[in-house]
């Protein structure tokens, strides 16, 4: 378990990007390099410069968007309190924003076990592309002369750079983003838990990645279950002996279970994460001999 004061995390102000624009980036949370199940979580804050073309990653993530809308094209629009679910191997965009932006993102691996980058792995991978290529416009464009594709998406040949290998797609689960409002879901009451309410807004993959909003009547508790962040939104009281306000941050693994308790009505949300067992693996074939 971690628990972070969102508030008192640094704004990295020259975040490496490989789109287009202005981009800050201020990290709440990482999981581990290297592992199938890494991850990020953090605010991104863009400029209305900001433009991402057309493209897919080889991991999944969440977005809820904050601040600003941002907008993807035939995949629509993303206003403040939209979240949007981006399954790994589907294309989306191009992504553009208006004005200043803030949404926050975890991008985390998939149920393929493709992984996810850390940060000091784009970031070295990024310094030293910039020796042999150009960065335009979310693309990346060789030099003359070096070796490989000679227009790649950036995010790809970052990737493919620091991996020292072609990256390979997984097939999607889903053909396209999921873009969820949660004003249009009702709060329900959560079982077993006197004072709580929930909007269950989705159960995503065969690994069965949960988004849910939670509220907290005060005086009342919840018990957070499950791998994933949970983001406090508004209200204040604590979690695990810690204080909670607006953006205080728990990540929770595998069986891991962390009790909020507040003083206020404190609204929460929930970005699940994919268990670690299920990364990864393989469809089971069907058993058709009992049809036989």
């Amino acid at each position: 378990m971690k628990i972070v004061q969102g508030d008192q995390m640094p704004i990295d102000e020259e975040a490496s990007n490989v789109r287009t624009g202005k981009l800050k980036k201020q990290v709440f949370l990482v999981g581990n390099e290297g592992t199938p199940g890494n991850f990020k979580f953090g605010l991104f804050y863009q400029t209305g410069d900001f433009y991402s073309p057309r493209h897919r990653h080889n991991f999944d993530q969440f977005r809820f968007q904050i601040e600003g809308d941002a907008d993807f094209d035939r995949n629509g629009t993303m206003l403040p309190d939209s979240i949007g679910y981006f399954p790994e191997g589907a294309y989306y965009g191009p992504q553009s924003s208006t004005g200043s932006n803030v949404v926050a993102v975890v991008q985390f691996g998939g149920p393929s076990g493709s992984g996810y980058l850390s940060q000091r792995q784009v970031n070295a991978a990024y310094e030293e592309m910039k020796k042999i290529g150009v960065f335009d416009k979310g693309v990346y464009r060789r030099n003359e002369g070096v070796p490989g594709q000679k227009n790649m998406d950036s995010f790809q040949a970052t990737w493919e750079y620091a991996n020292r290998r072609p990256m390979v797609y997984p097939k999607p689960q889903y053909a396209d983003p999921i873009l969820m409002n949660p004003a249009h879901f009702r709060w329900m009451p959560l079982p077993g838990a006197n004072g709580v309410e929930v909007k269950t807004l989705g159960t995503f993959t065969d690994c069965q990645i949960s988004c849910a909003r939670y509220r907290v009547a005060t005086g009342s508790s919840f018990i957070g279950r499950g791998r994933g962040v949970f983001l406090v939104l508004s209200g204040k009281g604590s979690v695990e002996g810690e204080p909670t306000r607006r953006y205080t941050a728990a990540y929770l693994e595998d069986g891991e279970q962390a009790t909020f308790k507040a003083e206020d009505t404190t609204e929460i949300q929930l970005l699940g994460l994919p268990s670690e067992s299920l990364i990864g693996q393989q469809p089971q074939a069907a058993d058709v001999s009992a049809a036989a």
